[in-house]
């Protein structure tokens, strides 16, 4: 999991290394301790990379909440497999226009773009049927870079922002067979961030809705 570290380096998510770190640590000793039952040798190796459409729930800033259009999300992964268990290291990013402000006395146009980067470490259940089909449960905690870009009223000047903030997820799927050592993947995810405060000292946090499809490479 060395990898999500230098991911939130690169990224420069500063108030969140401690917590990083402990999140590391409790990985690190959770498979030292033999989390993963089957012997080292058993283990196996995958990339995995997938997108999708999000949907984002309204964003809030004070008494005020933005409309979005359905937007895109993408991810790129890198994990180890052993029995019903995974473990990876995932980088994603998601973006979604604004379109619409509502507020205490009515709806207005609005443009811009929210966006997240974010770096998760993940954890899935395999369940195994039999027949090479697999449906999964999945986890995953980490951090997220919220950016705020170009809000604005139709002809004015926009303003843009952005904060680093914990963040999690969790979801289904299922892997289906396609050739030697690849898979296709579908999932559904429920993403969410910790609440962080916007530069007008508003409370605000991000959440979406995510279907995604891609391909899992074994080695």
């Amino acid at each position: 999991m060395y990898i999500v570290y230098v991911i939130y380096e690169c990224l420069g998510l500063n108030l969140l290394r401690k917590t990083m770190k402990k999140i590391y640590s409790l990985l690190a000793a959770a498979l030292v301790t033999g989390i993963w039952a089957a012997p080292v040798s058993a283990a196996s190796y995958y990339i995995s990379g997938n997108g999708g459409i999000s949907w984002l729930n309204n964003v809030k800033d004070g008494a005020f909440k933005y409309g979005l259009d359905d937007g895109f999300n993408a991810a790129g992964a890198i994990g180890v497999k052993s029995n019903c268990y995974r473990y990876e290291a995932e980088l994603g990013y998601q973006t979604n226009n604004v379109d619409k402000l509502h507020g205490p006395y009515g709806t207005s146009p609005q443009h811009g773009d929210i966006s997240v980067w974010s770096a998760l470490a993940n954890g899935y259940y395999d369940i195994h049927t039999g027949i090479g089909i697999k449906p999964y449960l999945t986890a995953g905690v980490g951090a997220a870079r919220v950016q705020f870009e170009d809000i604005r009223f139709p002809g004015y000047r926009g303003w843009s922002e952005h904060d680093s903030v914990f963040a999690y997820q969790v979801g289904a799927g299922v892997s289906v067979p396609i050739g030697n050592n690849v898979a296709l993947d579908a999932r559904y995810r429920y993403f969410s961030t910790a609440e962080f405060t916007l530069n007008d000292g508003y409370q605000s946090r991000v959440s979406s809705n995510n279907v995604s499809l891609g391909l899992r490479l074994g080695f």
